[in-house]
């Protein structure tokens, strides 16, 4: 069997949730240079460029000749082009795809996991929320993923306890719309946390969330729980105020400053990380500096900037687009700023000492800073070390 996987950690979760139940029936990854029975591709379908990468990746799998699978957002809104493809499932239908590929190949699920895993048991990906309500005018989120619904808890902490027990450090929640977990179940996402915590993992780490979601008591609470990663990717899309209205954003630039500082009241080295769309079709010149002033002004850890991608059924959709070559030049421009702050960031390691949880010859901090040292653990493995300087985007301990 093989693999493609595009887009963001919920579709990293999803795909890892199907190839263990797959090498539970027996399959194996097919090597390198080695024609797969069987090819997942779980798509992506966020931006055109998304959806071209995701085109490709189905091509590549027919032209293979085995048994191919296409699943996630592209084939929600892409049906028609589906034409060649043994089985294709859209987000509304993706949890067969393990029934439906077992029973095509006459294979029965077994119970036991087989002693050898396919990963380094480092770090382990939890969806624990799927879909989006929020409409944000530029996003097809919403319409490919379908309304905002919870994993069961006791799903969530039943997989929580077998990776812990595998070996696992770390746990990484991830959802869709994360910060709305638990609103149809009658629960929060600050309660599903401090139960996971009650499980004793190593790390806890949270995915992408709304700032609406940070207030004294969930970061009171946060900082009493043991190994919980002060790195918090806080969604902000644009530093205007205009356009975060446009966006159909519920919030404003000084809003969101606000719960960045109120984190840094409780988390003084945390992490924190940002998406920004540049190039929205109501953007003028002033409104991007606006952005490019507010990421110097928070600071962030990490910026992932994207250019405006027009997707048709949203109601950005209806605005004409700005000139290609504007949106290229603000997007250099933003990623070249976005990078000297990221730089001032990890500067401030140096001297220090940090935990850092080893992949490879480095492993990450629970500020999610990548560090690399001569003379590493085992895969796996959570150990003090001291950082002597930076080398580009990596500390050196």
């Amino acid at each position: 069997m093989r693999f493609v996987t595009l887009g963001c950690k919920v579709n990293a979760e999803e795909t890892q949730q199907l190839r263990e139940g797959l090498l539970r029936a027996g399959f194996v990854p097919a090597k390198e240079d080695e024609k797969a029975d069987l090819t997942v591709v779980n798509t992506c379908s966020v931006t055109h460029l998304s959806d071209a990468k995701s085109r490709r990746s189905i091509e590549a799998a027919k032209r293979e000749g085995g048994y191919v699978v296409v699943l996630g957002c592209y084939v929600t809104l892409h049906k028609d082009k589906m034409e060649g493809v043994d089985l294709y499932l859209d987000s509304e239908n993706k949890e067969k795809a393990l029934e439906i590929i077992l029973e095509t190949f006459s294979l029965k699920r077994p119970l036991k996991l087989p002693e050898a895993e396919y990963h380094p048991r480092t770090r382990t990906y939890l969806k624990v929320q799927d879909g989006c309500d929020s409409f944000c005018s530029y996003c097809i989120i919403p319409f490919a993923r379908g309304r905002a619904r919870s994993v069961a808890e006791e799903e969530i902490l039943g997989l929580a306890s077998r990776r812990i027990e595998e070996g696992f450090q770390e746990l990484v929640l991830t959802g869709i719309n994360l910060s709305r977990y638990g609103e149809d179940t009658g629960s929060s996402l600050l309660e599903l946390i401090e139960k996971l915590a009650a499980l004793s993992p190593s790390r806890i780490r949270l995915g992408s969330i709304e700032q609406g979601i940070i207030t004294d008591e969930f970061l009171k609470r946060m900082s009493g729980i043991r190994g919980f990663c002060d790195h918090f990717h806080l969604s902000l899309q644009s530093g205007s105020a205009k356009i975060l209205r446009d966006m159909n954003r519920k919030y404003t630039p000084d809003e969101y400053e606000e719960k960045v500082h109120l984190i840094r009241g409780y988390f003084p080295k945390a992490a924190i990380t940002t998406d920004i769309i540049v190039g929205f079709p109501t953007e003028s010149e002033i409104e991007f500096m606006e952005s490019m002033e507010f990421v110097r002004r928070i600071g962030f850890a990490c910026v992932h900037v994207f250019a405006y991608s027009r997707r048709e059924g949203t109601q950005a959709a209806k605005l004409p687009d700005l000139d290609p070559q504007i949106k290229k030049r603000r997007s250099a421009r933003l990623r070249a700023c976005a990078r000297q702050e990221q730089e001032k960031y990890l500067d401030s390691f140096v001297g220090e000492e940090v935990d850092v949880l080893f992949e490879d010859r480095g492993g990450l901090t629970p500020q999610y800073a990548r560090v690399e040292v001569d003379f590493p653990p085992p895969a796996g493995m959570i150990e003090r070390r001291k950082i002597i300087r930076r080398e580009g985007l990596i500390l050196r301990g």
